[in-house]
């Protein structure tokens, strides 16, 4: 407590330790109406707590020694007390240790006036300390989960043994990034010393799933946090699920897919038909295993998939899928070129040298596509690049069909064109340039265009007169602002026959 709040103070704790608090009687509480103690009103044990006691003008304090004593026992508070005199105010600091057991205090102002020997007790106020107990959480998921099916999700607090106190207040259950599921109070048992809580989940997309529980604690328990526990959610409700279209076409290449829970396993997928192996062991790898198999007869069968790790870890599902004859149509592949649109089957198409671009592609039946090209073109997937030179390439894109489709081959044709050249030039853009000042057009580290061509340059307005061409060593072009007046520039370089269009960059200044 600084002293400039304080007038007529002069604080002592040399003094105050001298006052013998059974030697004194308490007097009655006529000054509790003009001063308060403000402080907590619960704390745990052995902790440090902190009241505050104001006098206001209007109420100033008689001379004595000011202290802070536990009015249920007539004990010292800590060690800090206050020697005022005649008409004190302001506001007095006092802290003490609480004890290290559970009880109920009444911390009080007291005022000590040694000359006669009494006392008066300013401000009251009562503290209840409570016990303290450490406690475990604990939250419990089920090592498996189905999609679309709630599972529970449970959490245990338990104080610490022996204590048979059930833990009051609420626990978070929150996820691997410390994001909030639920929150949720307690409800005592059902062990000794116990409480619980739980909640539904429901699971939606496969994967791992992670719990973790925070306890807040309350005015005996302290908080906790438990363990970090998992929870596999598969369609199937094991850590092995397939993956398959809704129904499958006679003659129709389908992929059959497993995945198995964590990806990081390592191991080997087998499928079956009706119980009858129909692959060889497929390797894991992110998690999932494929095969491509064609049905050769209709009606409803069973698929499954066993797969075994390299730990000797094993486990397995099926699921009932109808088998359809014949298919009604073949699939259909569309092909959108982005900024063109949309490509037709044996269609023909120009394309500039080295130009380059991924298409887009959906089918009817809901797979994938595949391209393949012969001719003046390469291709990375999707992605198409018509390669330097001339000629024609022809691209292939697949379907393999399913649900219903048959697999599909669309053919187009690209005829190769002379493609634009470019180059990056020094020169600056067109605008206003300052007289008697020389500006680079070509720099000597410059490269040609992008067809290996050099480029030309000369004045076509100006020449000689507004500006002229300067060459120097370094093998750079600038050119001069001589006065004012325009000045105008043209760069060009010569095309490749079949391959790339002339090149052309023009420059317009204004010389101030």
């Amino acid at each position: 407590m600084r002293e400039s709040r304080l007038r007529g103070i002069v604080t002592s704790a040399a003094a105050a330790s001298a006052v013998v608090l059974s030697a004194l009687s308490f007097g009655a509480a006529p000054a509790m109406a003009v001063t308060t103690i403000t402080g907590p009103a619960v704390a745990a044990p052995n902790q440090l707590v902190s009241y505050t006691m104001t006098a206001t003008v209007d109420t100033p304090l008689s001379a004595g020694t000011l202290r802070l004593v536990d009015c249920n026992t007539f004990q010292n508070l800590g060690t800090n007390s206050y020697v005022v005199t005649m008409g004190a105010t302001g506001s007095f600091a006092f802290a003490f240790v609480t004890p290290g057991f559970a009880t109920t205090m009444a911390p009080c102002a007291v005022l000590f006036d040694l000359d006669l020997g009494g006392s008066t007790t300013l401000a009251a106020t009562n503290l209840q300390v409570s016990g303290s107990f450490a406690t475990t959480t604990t939250v419990n998921s089920p090592d498996t989960a189905k999609l679309g099916v709630a599972t529970q999700i449970q959490v245990t607090v338990q104080s610490a043994s022996p204590s048979s106190y059930n833990p009051t207040g609420q626990v978070v259950v929150k996820d691997i990034n410390g994001a909030p599921l639920k929150t949720m109070g307690l409800t005592p048992g059902p062990g000794t010393g116990q409480s619980y809580a739980y909640y539904w989940w429901t699971p939606t997309v496969a994967g791992t799933y992670t719990f973790q529980a925070f306890y807040s604690g309350d005015a005996y328990a302290v908080k906790s946090q438990s363990p970090i526990d998992t929870t596999i959610a598969t369609s199937s409700g094991n850590p092995i699920s397939l993956s398959l279209p809704p129904s499958l076409t006679v003659g129709v290449p389908t992929t059959l897919q497993a995945n198995v829970f964590p990806a990081t396993i390592q191991g080997s997928v087998g499928f079956t038909l009706n119980g009858a192996p129909i692959t060889a062991s497929i390797p894991i790898v992110n998690g999932v295993a494929q095969a491509s198999w064609t049905p050769t007869f209709a009606g409803t069968v069973t698929i499954g998939a066993s797969y075994t790790t390299n730990q000797g870890g094993t486990g397995s599902t099926s699921q009932p899928i109808p088998i359809v004859a014949g298919p009604v149509s073949s699939d259909v592949i569309t092909l959108t070129q982005p900024g063109f649109g949309i490509w037709a089957p044996n269609g023909t198409y120009n394309m500039g040298t080295g130009s380059s671009f991924t298409f887009l592609a959906s089918t009817l039946s809901g797979a994938g596509v595949t391209m393949k090209n012969n001719g003046a073109c390469t291709n990375n997937g999707l992605t198409l690049t018509v390669s330097t030179g001339s000629g024609v390439c022809t691209l292939s894109v697949s379907s393999p069909g399913g649900n219903g489709y048959g697999p599909v081959t669309q053919n187009y044709v690209v005829n190769q064109i002379p493609g634009p050249q470019t180059a990056t030039v020094a020169a600056p853009q067109s605008g206003k340039l300052t007289k008697g000042r020389t500006y680079v057009l070509e720099s000597p580290a410059q490269a040609d265009t992008n067809a290996g061509q050099n480029i030309s340059w000369k004045i076509t307005k100006g020449k000689n007169s507004v500006c002229k061409l300067v060459y120097p060593n370094s093998g750079a072009v600038n050119v001069k602002m001589l006065k004012k007046g325009t000045c105008n520039v043209k760069g060009s370089a010569p095309g490749v026959p079949n391959m790339w269009n002339p090149y052309t960059v023009t420059r317009s200044y204004t010389v101030k």
